[in-house]
């Protein structure tokens, strides 16, 4: 990504670019389990914090290949989201720990697929709160995705909510409040860029990325400092990657997706992380589940028709 390419708010992304770049991101996310499983013998309080401490390196690199390292753009990012730029900061480690716990109990692509019952949580969310009127539609759509999980765990054999299931599924929670605040970011910005108030030059969405990563190391530190000098140079070498591929790539792309994204259109394309999630599952756990995979696919589609759904009313 070149200084050229975003180099200030008014810089236009095509929807294509953005395509491309959700895309791309999803594929990055999906190998973050192998960094789990290298580097599984540490907590995993460790592990996120490693993520955290590479990230937020490469994140710097590219804010400062793309002139956004600067004053003036960190306080004008800062006065205009500063709420939202908290909440989902502290809401993020959660949504990764979370991740990798579940990564932990059932392995990469089962994961995943919990962690993607994020969608039809904001479906949850309006019906409690009675925001608006549900549709039929969005009924069924949670429906698939509560009988997606439980084909998943396959209920006929466990029980209903096992602590480890609940844990899965409140990473997807976690997951959907973190989407929700950086859509009210994007939703923001995209409004002072209309009315001329953005005069500082930088790239938002590796700003955006930079800053959650950050306090991956604010709140793991305490909990995974001791373990840093235990590392050997093969497993820091996995942690640089763990810091380079399924962070500083993935959050910088997804940023540049939700950016354009409208009713769900492009977020759809990071389920990719569900798909590489499966094959390297298959690939290096020599695990394949049928019931995973006819699951994944319902809790995939009542994403997309909760999505769908909402773009049009959008339109």
């Amino acid at each position: 990504m070149s200084a050229s390419t975003v180099k200030s708010e008014n810089t236009k992304t095509s929807p294509l670019k953005s395509q491309i770049s959700m895309l791309l991101s999803g594929i990055c996310m999906g190998v973050v389990g192998l960094f789990v499983s290298f580097l599984g013998h540490y907590h995993l309080s460790t592990v996120v914090l490693l993520r955290g401490i590479f990230g937020v390196f490469f994140l710097t690199l590219f804010m400062i290949k793309t002139h956004s390292f600067s004053r003036e753009f960190f306080n004008e990012s800062f006065r205009f989201h500063w709420k939202a730029l908290i909440i989902s900061g502290l809401i993020y480690p959660f949504v990764i720990y979370l991740y990798f716990l579940s990564i932990t109990i059932y392995g990469y692509a089962i994961a995943a697929f919990l962690l993607y019952t994020s969608g039809v949580f904001v479906l949850l969310f309006i019906i409690i709160t009675r925001m608006e009127k549900v549709s039929k539609i969005n009924i069924v759509s949670f429906a698939l995705a509560i009988l997606g999980v439980g084909i998943i765990m396959e209920f006929w054999n466990s029980p209903p909510l096992s602590l480890s299931l609940m844990i899965g599924i409140s990473s997807g929670i976690a997951l959907s409040f973190f989407i929700f605040y950086k859509k009210i970011i994007y939703n923001k910005r995209k409004t002072l860029e209309q009315e001329l108030k953005l005069k500082a030059k930088g790239d938002f969405d590796v700003f955006l990325a930079f800053f959650h990563a950050l306090f991956l190391i604010f709140i793991f530190l305490p909990f995974g400092a001791n373990d840093l000098p235990k590392l050997t140079y093969i497993e820091w070498m996995f942690a640089v990657l763990l810091g380079l591929i399924p962070t500083a790539f993935a959050f910088t792309l997804y940023n540049i997706g939700v950016k354009k994204d409208k009713g769900g259109n492009i977020i759809i394309l990071s389920y990719a992380e569900t798909v590489v999630a499966t094959i390297i599952t298959i690939i290096f756990l020599n695990v394949f589940s049928i019931y995973t995979i006819i699951g994944g696919v319902l809790i995939i589609l009542a994403n997309i028709i909760v999505l769908k759904y909402s773009g049009r009313k959008e339109n």
